[in-house]
């Protein structure tokens, strides 16, 4: 059987008969099962995508209706078309992206769209075709990168202009303020480097495209003492993105590790990450993809389920445009928090594609500490590997030492290997770069994971605390805290957090949490601090 997705949905048998079913959701249905590796879905996805509006037993209902439909118009056909219980299968069927991809790109060159005869106001539905759409862009575009309006070869590594404007008031340029304010102005681009499109200049007109940011560094320096001013502005209209400032002892031995300068430097990069984008018009190519990367790192950090996946569709846009290391990372990343959030329990290919990206990532890579930390993350989370990730992960933190993200990655990879003090200082000072960041839970949540490791509950309760008020629907500390609560007999507070878990994860079970030693709770499991079984009927 052949399915046809560019244009007008339309399915036909060996000998060329159509049997296209006439409802928009058996169409779906069937584009949804060519699309997908081994052509079989589980029944309860594919409710939870078509009829996401109506309860599991009228989803279930309308399940079967559409069941019926398509074996009715397959026909003879009907033999390759299998369900059980649990799944639907697709047998022996192709379509147009795989036999004829040159087809299929010239039609969506010239303006034809997937599945336009399939009209479903399901947003379910509509997430899900968004990303298929943006993985067929990704898979045309090894062929043709101009079916994505503004591509661009890779080798052409397109980059945004960061000026670096460093000022010394009270000295001589030669003086020990103009150094300080050279060499953490210097630490901060090359950071931000790592996070965005950018090549660094000092002097105006030295950009490949005109320069859309400005990083600027004052220092005063009195007596022994630099005091700093630092801040991220837009050139166009002078708008303050970011600023901030401290205070230098020119007598302690490492100038850039003391007191809150860590925390500026991390944060001067995370600000240009989390920067709003959108807005701008006639945009080139190295901007549109950080836009792009910036607003599927926002929706990453939510962990709501539908933004994950626009996400996804993001950064599958960034990737064609421009297929760049550093997406593959992200991609990577974002394959893990969907895994650990449990958003598509039965989706085993998460894990494969997770490796994959990650795969990407390494193989391209010209030293991107973030990318190496990222990588390293999740080796050591997904694939229990303490020897590459630990070797990426000491290269990261080397070569970007002010990046929370390589800090964390060192932390996993202690963590993953037994080493929990390690785990634990190398966790807080990724908590301490991240405390002013929009990402500061995630980081919270690894230190409050790796203070289980050494025994101190109430350090660990402090930061998955933290974690969970900031990030109210990451599941992550949760999890661990309705676990503290109760093995420290703190009942009722284990029970609200249950009850609270139970909203945002809908298969919830705490027999799950006991039982089953894929969910994602390791280090309680390791550290004999999951819930009582006394307990366990309370929080069912």
């Amino acid at each position: 059987m052949h399915v046809q997705l560019i244009g007008g949905f339309r399915m036909t048998d060996a000998e060329g008969r159509d049997c296209t079913p006439s409802s928009a959701r058996a169409r779906a249905l069937l584009a949804i099962l060519a699309r997908t590796d081994g052509h079989t879905r589980a029944r309860r996805w594919i409710e939870r995508t078509l009829w996401s509006d109506r309860s599991p037993q009228q989803a279930s209902a309308s399940l079967r209706t559409v069941l019926t439909e398509i074996r009715k118009a397959l026909g003879p056909a009907a033999a390759q078309f299998h369900t059980d219980r649990d799944a639907v299968r697709l047998d022996g069927v192709t379509c147009d992206v795989e036999t004829g991809p040159e087809t299929a790109l010239e039609a969506l060159r010239t303006g034809r769209d997937l599945l336009e005869n399939v009209q479903i106001g399901d947003p379910a539905f509509t997430q899900w075709r968004e990303e298929a759409l943006s993985r067929i862009l990704e898979e045309l575009g090894t062929l043709d990168r101009s079916i994505l309006p503004g591509a661009v070869d890779p080798e052409q590594q397109p980059k945004r202009g960061l000026e670096l404007r460093i000022k010394s008031y009270g000295e001589e340029n030669e003086g020990q303020g103009a150094f300080v304010g050279a060499l953490l102005g210097d630490t901060m681009a090359n950071l931000i480097a790592d996070f965005g499109c950018f090549s660094i200049y000092t002097e105006p007109g030295g950009a490949t495209e005109p320069s859309d940011l400005v990083l600027g560094v004052s220092t005063l320096a009195v007596g022994h003492n630099v005091q700093v001013l630092a801040g991220l502005t837009r050139r166009d209209s002078g708008e303050v993105i970011w600023s901030d400032k401290a205070r230098i002892d020119t007598q302690q031995p490492d100038l850039l590790q003391q007191g809150d300068i860590p925390r500026m430097v991390f944060h001067s990069a995370e600000r240009v990450l989390t920067q709003d984008l959108s807005r701008e018009a006639d945009a080139g190519v190295a901007l549109q993809v950080d836009a792009r990367v910036n607003a599927a790192i926002a929706a990453m950090f939510t962990y709501d389920s539908a933004k994950l996946r626009h996400a996804e569709t993001l950064l599958a846009e960034a990737a064609a445009l421009l297929p760049l290391p550093r997406i593959a990372a992200w991609r990577s990343l974002l394959r893990q928090i969907m895994i650990v959030e449990r958003i598509d329990p039965e989706n085993a290919t998460l894990y494969e594609e997770a490796n994959l990206f990650a795969q990407m990532a390494l193989v391209g890579n010209d030293g991107n500490a973030l990318v190496s930390s990222l990588v390293a993350q999740l080796l050591a989370m997904l694939e229990n590997d303490t020897g590459v990730s630990a070797a990426l992960a000491e290269d990261a933190v080397r070569a970007s030492p002010y990046n929370a993200f390589s800090h964390s990655a060192k932390a996993t990879v202690a963590l993953r290997a037994g080493e929990a003090d390690t785990a634990l200082n190398a966790s807080r000072f990724a908590a301490n770069l991240a405390s002013r960041s929009s990402s500061a839970h995630w980081f919270d949540t690894l230190a409050g994971i790796s203070a289980i490791t050494v025994g101190d509950i109430a350090q660990a309760i402090g930061h998955l605390e933290r974690a969970h008020a900031r990030a109210p629907v990451f599941r992550a500390p949760m999890r661990h805290l309705m676990c503290l609560y109760a093995a420290g007999g703190q009942r009722d507070r284990a029970i609200a957090m249950a009850g609270k878990l139970r909203k945002v994860e809908p298969d919830f079970d705490i027999l799950r949490v006991l039982e089953d030693e894929s969910y994602p709770v390791l280090t309680l499991r390791r550290t004999n601090l999951l819930p009582p079984k006394q307990m366990a009927r309370d929080l069912a």
